[in-house]
């Protein structure tokens, strides 16, 4: 599986793509990751290149070739639109609305794209954990099918990679995203990734 993560510095870019990593080399699958722009800057732009369970493949994930795009900015996640492949899935923060753009919504029915869009900041502040923004939208992912990892294999990545002052907080945040389907946040049909 390819995915490509984007968003700006600050947002824990680098921590979600170690979680994914950490949760497909429990599986033992391989895992190459890479990132592709400077994280020293908050703000700044950082893009991560992650592929699972696959082998002899370059670091990068091609344009036209990722199966799911998480833009955890919503500017920075449509800006990197070119590298799903058709039918793949997109899923960013909900920002201002711009998935309803004419010409986004057209661009997403060319390519048959599968696209969410999410309020993760504004519910990761509700529950007064800000920094949770992230781990709200893989929830999100995996409860649509997105991600091939369950809740619970999450939930033991997160507890290995968390800080302990941040584990409960950060699965608060995870468990959030999950049942975001469940409150009918969701646009389209969630889908149980529950699969250990």
């Amino acid at each position: 599986m390819d995915i490509l993560l984007a968003g700006v510095g600050g947002q824990g870019i680098l921590f979600v793509t170690s979680l994914l990593a950490h949760a497909a080399s429990r599986r033992g699958w391989p895992v190459i990751a890479s990132e592709t722009h400077g994280m020293a800057q908050r703000g700044g732009t950082v893009v991560s290149h992650l592929r699972l369970g696959r082998t002899h493949v370059g670091p990068l994930v091609p344009l036209g070739k990722a199966d799911l795009l998480l833009g955890l900015n919503e500017d920075e996640g449509l800006r990197h639109l070119g590298y799903l492949k058709k039918g793949g899935s997109l899923l960013v923060e909900e920002g201002c609305g711009k998935l309803g753009l004419p010409s986004v919504k057209a661009y997403i029915a060319m390519m048959k794209l599968k696209a969410e869009s999410v309020p993760a900041a504004r519910k990761a502040r509700e529950i007064g954990y800000p920094l949770g923004a992230n781990l709200i939208l893989v929830g999100k992912a995996a409860s649509l099918g997105w991600l091939p990892f369950s809740q619970r294999e999450l939930e033991g990545a997160l507890r290995e990679l968390s800080r302990p002052n941040l584990v409960e907080k950060n699965i608060t945040s995870l468990l959030l995203g999950f049942s975001s389907c469940e409150t009918g946040a969701s646009t389209g049909p969630c889908k149980s990734s529950l699969q250990s």
